[in-house]
């Protein structure tokens, strides 16, 4: 008996110290800002006359992992994985819709653009879910892969008035996590960007056409 709990002392002695032989580290965990590239002007888009309308975002739904704070890749189709050391600041559902937000007031078409619940009325409302967020790493560098839903509501008569699927994808200069949150910074400029336009070609906005209705 006194043999056998030698033998267990001495195996937990020996783990204990292969757990902090000199040298092991652990990789420090990197966190990521979602930054997008300044939002493309285009003349088309000037704000229309009359009166502006105020639009109220709600809060961006995560479809599966687009809700973790952690980075997330693809090596194969219908599957997803998390980057072990690399972590967004922010979750990229409520980055976008801050980012979106940004470039729907600096549009000048708006007289407003707030949160939902936030005690503001407003004329129009936009439905946001962010279906895909992540590096499809099924080939080497890979690419940046985003897909947003958006559904465009009349609030006064709670109709949906339009909907659509936004879709970018941006190859990575390298495949590691730094040129993944690059690379899905990049996508999401180019999705904001197009819904932007949307939006701005959608006839008719406008407090005037709602109210005519």
């Amino acid at each position: 008996m006194k043999s056998g709990l030698r033998c267990l002392s001495v195996l937990l002695i020996s783990t204990l110290a292969a757990c902090s032989l000199p040298g092991a580290r652990t990789q420090a965990i990197s966190h990521y800002v979602l930054e997008a590239p300044a939002a493309a002007v285009s003349a088309a888009v000037s704000p229309p006359p009359g009166v502006r309308p105020v639009l109220l975002l709600r809060d961006a739904e995560p479809g599966g992992l687009s809700q973790s704070m952690r980075l997330v890749y693809s090596r194969a189709a219908g599957t997803r994985a998390l980057y072990q050391y690399a972590n967004w600041v922010e979750s990229p559902s409520k980055r976008l819709q801050t980012l979106l937000r940004e470039r729907l007031l600096a549009s000048g078409r708006y007289a407003g653009v707030a949160q939902l619940g936030a005690g503001i009325q407003g004329d129009f409302q936009l439905n946001l879910r962010l279906l895909d967020f992540f590096h499809n790493a099924a080939s080497t560098p890979g690419v940046a892969h985003v897909k947003l839903d958006v559904e465009l509501i009349e609030r006064g008569s709670a109709r949906l008035l339009a909907q659509r699927v936004f879709v970018a994808e941006v190859p990575l200069a390298r495949q590691d996590a730094a040129a993944a949150a690059d690379g899905l910074g990049q996508a999401s400029g180019q999705v904001l960007d197009a819904l932007v336009a949307w939006l701005a070609g959608m006839q008719p906005f406008s407090v005037g056409a709602a109210q005519a209705r």
